[in-house]
């Protein structure tokens, strides 16, 4: 199978900017906290526009252990952020204790260590300054609140679960403004770093070999996560960005739970390696039912749109949202932060990129609940931005296929 255009990825947005660290083993939070955040559920710049829920936010980190199967074989690092409560008691986190996280992902059972947590943001830090990001963008951006407090406790209840399946390269932290959005309004989200991400690219790759090892890793993830009492895995989504998209989509397709897809600009319905399910024995298109929310933007040339797999899916409801001025990469935290510094943005369009970047989250708490909290009114308003009297607003253009359409 073809390769994803690869170097057109990695030449553009500042990807390799904005890879994952490496290290050792499991880090904790960096400490002392640079500066009192602000009370809970008092949504942190990060998040743009957007009001945080009914909750507070926790965050723990779990180890899955390796399995017996070859497949198994390394043990997984899962973040999970959760519906919390007495918040504010706790100390919240900053965006760097997010990026620590990737410190531990080769050994994610590994004592908790505050020095490997700051040694891998200290490489963050050299590696996308390096990269040509300006270095007071950087530190705006790391030290920059977040909702989170590590260990809070938990909201009484059970919540739907979601889960997402990172892009090529991607860790927690890439998706971990999202996730803390959604747990405040009622989800628990968890997370697993992509396989491998420190592995260069291969020209020539099976696509569908990768993608299922991404799917396994998921079913790993939620096989761990059933044990919470709090987790209601009759109501299960999946959220992928980019290449993830298409790890979520064999889970979706396997798994009877699932309530919804979010691709969050992903490879389902993107030009690069769109044979990519070639080889997939056993599986009618029509036969997929869950419903489909595909983000996407337009103009990006790494990552150019391709429905012809989305339009072929028509035994579910699917909907394409076009979000203006954003690139491959601001479906991502990167997006959210150009809210806290403007200078990760192109020239003066930091604005429009935070906003249209809200615009994506919004939009995937509207769907999430409408499928797995039959709140079917949010669907009409997917194309109404949370601030959309301000004149800087993205434009989202909606277009809804049925099931039997088009």
């Amino acid at each position: 199978m073809r390769s994803l255009g690869h170097g057109a990825l990695r030449s553009s947005l500042l990807a390799l900017a904005l890879l994952a660290g490496c290290g050792t083993s499991r880090p904790t939070p960096s400490s002392p906290a640079l500066e009192t955040p602000a009370p809970a559920r008092t949504a942190p710049a990060i998040w743009g526009p957007l009001a945080p829920g009914n909750h507070d936010v926790g965050l723990r980190v779990m180890a899955v252990p390796a399995g017996t199967d070859a497949a198994d074989a390394r043990p997984l690092q899962l973040t999970v952020w959760y519906p919390a409560r007495d918040a504010a008691s706790s100390a919240r986190l900053h965006y760097r204790d997010y990026v620590g996280l990737t410190g531990s992902e080769q050994q994610p059972e590994s004592s908790e260590d505050a020095d490997v947590s700051r040694a891998a943001v200290t490489r963050y830090q050299k590696l996308v300054t390096g990269m040509g990001l300006p270095a007071a963008a950087v530190s705006a951006w790391l030290n920059a609140d977040v909702l989170a407090a590590r260990g809070a406790a938990p909201a009484p209840g059970r919540f739907p679960l979601v889960l997402i399946a990172q892009g090529r390269f991607h860790s927690a932290h890439h998706q971990a403004v999202l996730a803390e959005y959604l747990a405040s309004h009622g989800y628990i989200v968890a997370t697993t770093p992509f396989p491998a991400h420190l592995a260069p690219p291969l020209e020539n790759e099976n696509v569908l070999a990768i993608a299922r090892g991404q799917a396994r890793e998921l079913v790993r993830a939620l096989d761990a996560i059933k044990a919470d009492t709090h987790v209601d895995t009759s109501r299960v989504a999946l959220v992928g960005h980019s290449f993830g998209a298409r790890a979520a989509f064999l889970f979706a397709r396997e798994h009877p739970e699932t309530s919804a897809l979010v691709s969050l600009d992903g490879g389902i319905a993107n030009r690069q390696g769109k044979e990519w399910l070639a080889g997939l024995t056993g599986f009618r298109l029509d036969d997929f039912r869950v419903p489909l929310l595909h983000l996407y933007q337009q103009g990006d040339a790494a990552v150019v749109p391709d429905f012809d797999l989305v339009r072929s899916l028509r035994g579910a409801d699917r909907w394409l949202v076009r979000i203006t001025g954003l690139r491959h990469l601001d479906f991502t935290s990167v997006g959210a932060a150009t809210a806290v510094a403007p200078t990760l943005a192109p020239g003066g369009r930091a604005t429009s990129t935070a906003r249209g970047w809200a615009a994506s989250a919004d939009d995937t708490l509207r769907f999430l609940d409408a499928q797995l909290r039959q709140q079917t009114q949010e669907l009409d308003s997917l194309s109404t931005p949370a601030d959309a009297s301000s004149s800087t607003s993205p434009v989202v253009t909606v277009t809804h296929w049925r099931p039997g359409q088009p």
